[in-house]
This record gives C-alpha cells, sequence and structure tokens, in this order.
C-alpha cells in the first residue's frame, strides 16, 4: 500500500504517524506503529531480569549464594533493589499479555509505562478511525446541493470547529506529549541507576571487590563457556528481536532455568546456527554442574543472569534514546496534521470548491483514506505484537538441537 506523503493536502495523515520496515520473510516494505521498535521490545527482557533481583541480603544470599564480604552484598543488594524498583515502574513483562484488554479500555493511562505504551496506540487506533469516519460522513454531506461559499464554510467547520478533526489531533499530540514525559523520566532514572558515575551497576562492577568477581573465582564450570555462552545470547535476542519487529510478530522468548533465576533465550527457528550453539552451550553448562555444590551453582547463576544482564545495559541508554525518538515522530505527525489542515485552509477560496467532485480527486481522498485505514491498523498492531512471549522451556529444550544450517538465516 503506497502511503501519501505530501502534507499540503488536507485530509492524508503525515509521513510521521508510520515507520517504514522492511518485511524479512517477503523482503517487501511495510508499514509499523512508530513505537514498535526493537528497542522496544529489549527493554522487556531488561525489565524481567530486574524485577527479578533480590531486594534484602537474605534473599540474595538464597538466591546466589553466600558471600564472606557481607559489605560488597549488602551494596549489590542496595543497587540491584534500586533498579528493580525502578524497573516495577514499567510493569511485569511475564504478565502483560493478560492485562492487554484492561489497558486497551481504560478511560485514562495506566501507571506502568506498558500499560501506557498500550493505551496510547488504543486512542490512536480510535482517532484515526474516528478521523476516517468524521471525514466520509462530512465530505459527503458537503459535497452535496450547496453553494461554493456554503461548501468552504462547512468544510472549515468540519476541521476546525468544535469537535472537528483538528480537535482530535490535538488532544492525541497532548496524550504522545504525555507518554514522553514518562518515558524520559523513566529512562533518565533507570539509566543513573545502571550507568552512573556513582551507585550504578556499571560503577559497581567496576570496583576491586564485587559479589560478579568474587563468584567467577569461586565456580568450577568453565568460565569461557558461561562468557560465550552470555555472548551468544545477546547476539541471539537481539538479532531475533529486530527479526520479529520488521516481521511485525511478537518474539518468544523462552525462559531457562539457571539454578533458580532465569535465563530468556530466543525461540528463534530462523536462526538456527546461533541457537543451536546456545543451546549446546547451556546443555553442557548444566552438566558441568550436575555435581557441583549447591552454592557453587547458585553462583553459576549469578555470574550467568548478571553477566547476561550487564551486557544489555549497555544498550538502553542508546535503546531510551531510539525509543524517545520514535514517540517524538508520533508527536510531531500529530501536529503536522493540524498544521497542515490550518495551513490550506487559509489559503483555500471558494472558487477552489466549485466541482466538488475534481475538488476530492485534487486531494487525493482515496489515499488518504487508504492512510488513516492503515494508522489505525498498525497501532492495532502494535498491541497485539508489541509484548514479548516469555514462555517455559519445555524439556525438550536443551535436548534437541535445530536441524537447521545458517543458509536459512
Amino acid at each position: 500500500m503506497t502511503v501519501p506523503t505530501d502534507t499540503t493536502t488536507l485530509f492524508q495523515p503525515p509521513a510521521a504517524l508510520l515507520t517504514e520496515v522492511i518485511n524479512p520473510t517477503t523482503n517487501q516494505p511495510n508499514y509499523a506503529f512508530p513505537l514498535q521498535t526493537d528497542a522496544w521490545l529489549k527493554m522487556q527482557d531488561t525489565v524481567r531480569t530486574a524485577t527479578g533481583f533480590p531486594l534484602s541480603s537474605d534473599d540474595f544470599t538464597n538466591l546466589y549464594g553466600t558471600f564472606t564480604d557481607e559489605g560488597s552484598v549488602e551494596t549489590a543488594v542496595s543497587i540491584l533493589g534500586a533498579i528493580q524498583q525502578t524497573a516495577q515502574k514499567y510493569g511485569d513483562p511475564t504478565t502483560l499479555i493478560s492485562e492487554l484488554p484492561t489497558f486497551e479500555n481504560a478511560d485514562t493511562a495506566p501507571a506502568s509505562i506498558y500499560g501506557h505504551a498500550v493505551w496510547l496506540a488504543a486512542q490512536t487506533q480510535l482517532t484515526a478511525q474516528q478521523i476516517l469516519s468524521l471525514l466520509e460522513d462530512g465530505l459527503n454531506d458537503i459535497g452535496q446541493d450547496a453553494t461554493p461559499e456554503e461548501r468552504l464554510q462547512d468544510l472549515t467547520d468540519l476541521l476546525t470547529g468544535q469537535g472537528g478533526i483538528n480537535s482530535y489531533a490535538t488532544t492525541l499530540a497532548g496524550y504522545v506529549k504525555t507518554f514522553q514525559d514518562v518515558v524520559t523520566a523513566y529512562y533518565q532514572e533507570l539509566n543513573t541507576e545502571l550507568n552512573g558515575d556513582t551507585d550504578s551497576l556499571t560503577w559497581y562492577l567496576g570496583q576491586s571487590t564485587n559479589v560478579y568477581s568474587a563468584a567467577q573465582a569461586d565456580v568450577t564450570a568453565d568460565t569461557t563457556l558461561i562468557n560465550q555462552l552470555t555472548t551468544n545470547i545477546g547476539v541471539l535476542n537481539k538479532e531475533y528481536v529486530g527479526f520479529t519487529v520488521a516481521a511485525s510478530i511478537s518474539p518468544v522468548l523462552v525462559l531457562i532455568p539457571i539454578f533458580g533465576p532465569f535465563l530468556a533465550i530466543a525461540d528463534a527457528a530462523t536462526f538456527g546456527v546461533l541457537a543451536t550453539q546456545v543451546k549446546d552451550q547451556l546443555s553442557t553448562l548444566q552438566t558441568q554442574l550436575a555435581g557441583a555444590t549447591d552454592d557453587d551453582q547458585k553462583k553459576t547463576a549469578l555470574v550467568t543472569v548478571l553477566g547476561n544482564f550487564n551486557n544489555s545495559v549497555q544498550d538502553v541508554d542508546t535503546d531510551g534514546t531510539t525509543f524517545l525518538n520514535a514517540i517524538g515522530s508520533l508527536s510531531s505527525g500529530w501536529t503536522a496534521f493540524a498544521s497542515q489542515i490550518s495551513f490550506r485552509l487559509q489559503n483555500l477560496t471558494a472558487q477552489d470548491l466549485e466541482n466538488w467532485s475534481e475538488f476530492m480527486q485534487k486531494e487525493n481522498w482515496k489515499a488518504a483514506k487508504d492512510g488513516w485505514a492503515l494508522v489505525a491498523s498498525t497501532a492495532q498492531t502494535f498491541f497485539q505484537t508489541g509484548v514479548v512471549v516469555f514462555t517455559p522451556a519445555s524439556e525438550s529444550w536443551l535436548s534437541s538441537v535445530a536441524q537447521m544450517d545458517g543458509s536459512q538465516r
């Protein structure tokens, strides 16, 4: 479908209300809701891990083993606990799907970041449908027996009068601005806790003594294997999330238990070679730890889970900027639509409306209808596919190796 980009027309949605993607399964261009980004989906796995961080020293040692340096544990708990509490503001990614109907039908934006995004998408869909309906009915009525002067007045009322098209655009622009402010504050808080100069995760892991380095020294499993596994999981998930965004489908991340905590790994049949490597490495790690002590297993879990999380932390600042830019695009789209209406009306005369059919054809009304329908459908797709599906691993997940080669990527 061709999306109009000519903002000198009266009726067509600006291009900024959509983003172009290339569907990886067809290699054909497609369109998506601007918020449907890999940055948005990647954050869900980051938050899922963070919401599992312990909030007390007892919880920490129960989950990750005992450490001789109690002060280092207390510092870790303080930092991880702050990250956990901030992550809670996003919403629990493992329960988001069950909450979708509530988010979509809420009268006001939900408190969680995810709920707010879904609500905004629902409002966008509704508004696009309302604008299309108002335009179809109103323009048809205006086109009936009327003088050009009456048509100009009726058109002006339809577009800028009380309850007119512009009021819908202005309302949506306000909703987007509110969401932008909320997300900006969230990313600033989370990024400070992850990457700040002091009292952050990056700062703590850079200290000479911390629980991560202590656990690395204690584990009996192959640390080279753990490090490579961590790298491969990060690459696999990142590639897979990008693939599913472009294909407009929800990514499925499989939760693999590592002695208490869970790793989320892409259920990525299309990335066979890398997925196979990850499965083999996990299987080898599980075998190595089968006879290890309970404490060693827990510390291996800390090294694996925190190492994987720390890798994702490096993307949070960049991803935050990317997602905020997407929100900014959505905001500019609604503002541009209101502006283009005002600009065109100022230069429109009754003479321009003498031949109504010719006027509608000149304004490319058919393309405008298609454009608003597309804005509505992409917003609907976002709240259907903008959520990561976290599913527990089946017993056969580790033992079954994908029978694929690199040619299928």
